[in-house]
């Protein structure tokens, strides 16, 4: 993509809505500034607060002055990430809207690239890549170049990870996250990409994401299970057509984490739903199903936590490339 495609001025200044879901973590002031810091300043600032007792407020005292601030606290949802995130999502009035947790840190002209080419290029969604905070590393899939990505490309894997991204609100209407699952993104985002049919992927890191804060939402999974197998349930169950359709390994891959989950939620008959499931649809490599609910279920809890702690990023790296030849950079 041509620099000029980037640095041209932004028609009609759009309002863009930055929500900070937090549970008032010190580390929320430099998420704050980062975005107060912004390169492009027609922001909408909703800072929302998962505390009952309002943790955050006096940590952001003293910028409340600024009118774009809006600080709301969880009172509509289930406690939780996504629930937090709801209550973002109903306070928002900008024509944009995007997403920062509130140990993460956004480069200073982030919201201006993402949204230079959301409105050069009329797409509704856009994202960019996001580096880590210890090794500095892309923390998102991608393929070293600028390009549209198609919502199949987002079913089926091609695009996995933590990236930062900007969405036009009126795709949005009522859709809202699953407040009873523990984190779990997957279903709304998915949901509206299926609806837009394509996005843009720029190849930048525009993000600085946090992965040694021990109060991250996948850090607390295995302690949150019962709420966590159910994102898997729900997405698989959603759009179990589509991986039947486009990528029936990819249902696969999913439901090995599901049944993972139930397993150590105690929802044993929903892993063996999840396991049929995977037969029908991948019926060649049934064996990886079976043998795998069989193993999560017969043996000690403490041991499969144990060994998938251990193993997990191999395992996934090894059934990866098993199911997909290792396609992926």
């Amino acid at each position: 993509m041509e620099e000029g495609f980037m640095m041209e001025k932004i028609k009609n200044n759009p309002k863009v809505s930055v929500i900070i879901p937090t549970i008032g973590r010190e580390s929320l002031i430099r998420t704050l500034e980062s975005v107060l810091n912004q390169t492009y300043q027609n922001l909408e600032i909703i800072i929302t607060d998962d505390t009952e007792e309002g943790k955050a407020e006096p940590l952001i005292e003293r910028y409340l002055t600024d009118p774009r601030i809006k600080y709301v606290i969880n009172t509509k949802y289930k406690h939780g990430p996504s629930g937090n995130r709801n209550n973002g999502l109903d306070n928002i009035t900008g024509e944009y809207f995007t997403m920062v947790d509130d140990d993460d840190i956004i480069m200073p002209n982030a919201i201006e690239e993402l949204l230079n080419v959301a409105i050069k290029g009329n797409y509704s969604i856009v994202f960019a890549n996001c580096v880590d905070n210890i090794e500095g590393k892309f923390t998102g899939l991608h393929y070293g170049k600028d390009e549209e990505v198609s919502w199949v490309d987002v079913l089926c894997g091609r695009y996995e990870g933590e990236y930062f991204v900007i969405i036009k609100t009126s795709i949005l209407e009522n859709n809202r996250f699953c407040d009873e699952c523990w984190g779990g993104e997957g279903i709304l985002w998915l949901r509206l990409w299926k609806k837009v049919g394509v996005g843009f992927y720029l190849h930048k890191a525009l993000k600085v994401y946090s992965i040694d804060n021990q109060d991250r939402v996948t850090f607390q999974c295995i302690e949150k299970a019962k709420r966590t197998y159910l994102n898997y349930v729900l997405f698989l169950k959603e759009f179990e057509e589509d991986f039947k359709n486009y990528c029936p390994k990819s249902f696969i891959r999913l439901s090995l984490i599901g049944i993972y989950f139930s397993a150590l939620a105690g929802e044993y008959k929903q892993a063996f739903k999840l396991c049929i499931a995977s037969v029908k649809v991948c019926p060649k490599l049934f064996f990886i199903p079976i043998l795998w609910t069989l193993f999560c279920i017969i043996l000690p809890k403490s041991f499969v936590i144990q060994f998938y702690e251990k193993y997990s990023k191999r395992f996934k790296k090894v059934l990866k490339q098993f199911l997909f030849g290792g396609r992926s950079k």
